[in-house]
């Protein structure tokens, strides 16, 4: 009975890591965000 219950944790502990260790690898969507900046607005001080 032990020995289930501990293979079962063993089997889902390692379910979770192999799914993060996926999700770190993944490749974020890149975004690119254009902003339109007036002239009279680059002026420094």
């Amino acid at each position: 009975m032990k020995k289930s219950v501990r293979l079962f944790l063993a089997i889902v502990i390692l379910a979770v890591s192999v799914s993060l260790l996926a999700w770190g690898y993944w490749p974020v969507a890149h975004e690119t965000r254009v902003q339109s900046i007036v002239p009279a607005e680059m002026q420094l001080p």
